[in-house]
């Protein structure tokens, strides 16, 4: 499956073509390019990038630097080296510059979203779609299996740019790399449930003293991120760390009880491991064995090391059934597609690779569901809860058949807000539908909220679903 020099020279040529063919359309691309140095130069003047940022995060996450070495580093064995003093400054402080050149259009890309009907409707005039009585214990509860809404008290999100909220008020391809966190739908908690809807904002109403959601538009490594540690690239062997910066957060955070909160942590990786690694790995069952290492190494971690807490395991979706049945998308759609999903995307595969592409999702999605369904997994304070939302989710469509780009950003492959709320409803309603009765399907945000109810007032595992 490995690709030569020459298929890749072969596979550049059409991409390079859409991207000028695109780039020539963008009358004010060359002005958004100028801003962009001008904001660089701006970041490097007044002291953009900040060494407390960097210690901030070192600190939070437990980790020393090492002296670097190759054959360590490409092991995986060192996370941080002297070398990273100036590479890793170079890339936040160009990450930083995005966001703040987003946030600057921030009226005008909300603006430009909502007309072309990328933000979820307002519902101001209308109450919470569930009743909130009973949707909190009276008493802190001692079993997993016995946790209602109300119950959580903090929430936390581990991912790549699709957790992180990259691109999702995006018009053109600078605010793709722009981080809208804080209203991420796992781990975003601006605004509330009315104009934003996310897991957190929906928290919120059955426990107004929900926290660790990210308070505004940062990167992970700014305070106001707190538990939505979501990073662009991430894939599955960078898990284990992840999880590792989050127990040090949680630990060092004086708003955190570890002992008395209950805690709901929701992961979403996998993504990148396909679009990047599937034609680039000669040997695919091996990665596969690892991604299920990573996941035991994490949650055994987890486990032995925060008590009271639940994970929504969200599987990476099936690419071949759900992105790839887009017709008539635009042209920076595909160059994004074609370069960021290169291994699924790209016209140089042939019905075979994309065959070939299904089952490895497939049995990705597999490992997925075993590992969390595994008893280690399933105690009285600690559950790892399987929702198969993403696995092969249906997509919304419009009525001549092709999907809703609506709930897309501007790359086709990025959620745009709307796509945010109805991935946060959707994995609400995951999270109260017992196993075997959980929902795939994307829709418009409260077209289907599921509620608590009097009968199945908890969150739903694998052993209190079993009375039902």
């Amino acid at each position: 499956m490995t690709l030569h020099g020459n298929q890749l020279l072969r596979k550049r040529k059409p991409l390079l073509e859409v991207i000028f063919a695109t780039t020539s359309k963008m009358k004010s691309s060359a002005i958004l390019t100028q801003a962009l140095l001008l904001l660089l130069f701006c970041s490097i003047c007044k002291g953009g990038f900040k060494n407390r940022n960097l210690d901030y995060l070192l600190t939070k996450s437990g980790i020393r630097k090492a002296d670097f070495n190759l054959r360590a580093a490409n092991d995986g064995n060192i996370l941080v080296t002297n070398w990273d003093d100036g590479a890793r400054k170079l890339i936040v402080l160009a990450r930083r510059a995005f966001l703040k050149y987003s946030d600057h259009k921030w009226q005008h890309l909300y603006i430009n979203n909502w007309k072309r009907g990328k933000i979820q409707r307002s519902r101001l005039a209308r109450e919470f779609p569930c009743s909130l009585n009973g949707t909190k214990s009276a008493e802190i509860p001692t079993n997993v299996n016995s946790l209602r809404p109300g119950d959580i008290d903090v929430i936390a999100a581990i991912g790549d740019s699709l957790s992180a909220g990259n691109g999702m008020l995006s018009k053109t391809f600078i605010n793709l790399l722009a981080e809208f966190r804080g209203m991420a739908f796992s781990g975003g908690g601006m605004a509330d449930w009315r104009s934003t809807l996310t897991l957190p904002n929906i928290l919120k109403m059955f426990n107004p003293n929900l926290y660790g959601f990210a308070t505004a538009n940062v990167l992970a490594i700014d305070r106001e991120a707190h538990f939505n540690i979501a990073e662009p690239m991430i894939m599955s062997r960078d898990l284990l760390y992840q999880v590792q910066v989050f127990i040090q957060r949680l630990k060092t955070d004086p708003r955190v009880d570890m002992k008395r909160h209950w805690k709901l942590l929701t992961i979403f990786v996998g993504n990148l491991d396909v679009c990047f690694e599937l034609c680039r790995n000669s040997d695919l069952w091996s990665k596969l064995r690892q991604h299920e290492v990573d996941l035991l190494d994490a949650f055994t971690l987890l486990r032995d090391t925060v008590p009271r807490l639940v994970v929504n395991l969200m599987p990476a979706p099936n690419m071949v059934t759900t992105l790839g049945q887009m017709r008539n998308v635009p042209l920076p759609c595909q160059a994004v597609h074609s370069f960021g999903c290169r291994c699924v995307f790209s016209e140089s595969y042939n019905e075979t690779h994309l065959r070939l592409a299904s089952e490895y999702f497939t049995r990705w999605q597999a490992i997925d569901e075993y590992v969390a369904g595994l008893p280690a997994f399933q105690t009285d304070d600690f559950a790892i809860l399987y929702q198969p939302l993403t696995a092969n989710a249906i997509l919304p469509r419009m009525g001549n058949g092709d999907i809703d780009l609506r709930f897309f950003s501007s790359d086709c492959f990025h959620f745009s807000q709307l796509g945010h709320a109805a991935m946060a409803n959707g994995l609400w309603n995951n999270m109260l539908q017992a196993p075997g009765q959980k929902e795939s399907v994307i829709r418009e945000p409260f077209d289907w909220f599921v509620c608590p109810t009097a009968e199945r007032p908890f969150i739903a595992t694998l052993k209190n679903s079993i009375t039902y």
